[in-house]
């Protein structure tokens, strides 16, 4: 299987889990509304949770193989702090500046919070990191 029929395919994947999701979630809003259902509503949440579960390593491994496409830029093999960003993106999930400032951290040794907002800052207008709608300021793989 080639690397894009494999990417097609984790995407569909992944389509599939939050179709269940949103399926499970109308579930669980009439098992709540309905009080003669109130026995299903432990095994559903149960179930939900499994889903969930099942999920998030799918979800990691669409960023790693996003963050694997972005790593065989020229400009971010030479720029080591743009590759720590794009590989905590990629592990972690949305985070903020200083999670991700933290994260460099941890990987190279030190890096000031001006300069990863700096390199954020360029990865953005590159197309390679985006904003997170919702509380704070996160960012996120562009996938």
């Amino acid at each position: 299987m080639s690397g894009k029929e494999s990417d097609d395919k984790l995407e569909e994947i992944i389509e599939k889990l939050d179709s269940v999701l949103r399926r499970l979630e109308i579930l669980e809003k009439i098992i709540l509304e309905n009080p003669e259902y109130t026995d299903l509503s432990s095994s559903l949440r149960l179930l939900n949770l499994g889903v969930r579960a099942y999920g998030e390593p799918l979800k990691l491994l669409s960023r790693v193989k996003s963050a694997e496409r972005y790593l065989k830029h020229s400009r971010i093999r030479r720029d080591e702090i743009s590759r720590c960003i794009i590989q905590a993106l990629a592990l972690r999930g949305p985070l903020n500046i200083s999670a991700i400032t933290r994260e460099v951290r941890s990987m190279r040794g030190k890096a000031s919070r001006r300069t990863v907002r700096a390199k954020l800052q360029i990865l953005r207008d590159e197309g390679i990191v985006r904003l997170v709608e919702g509380f704070g300021k996160r960012y996120e793989l562009v996938e």
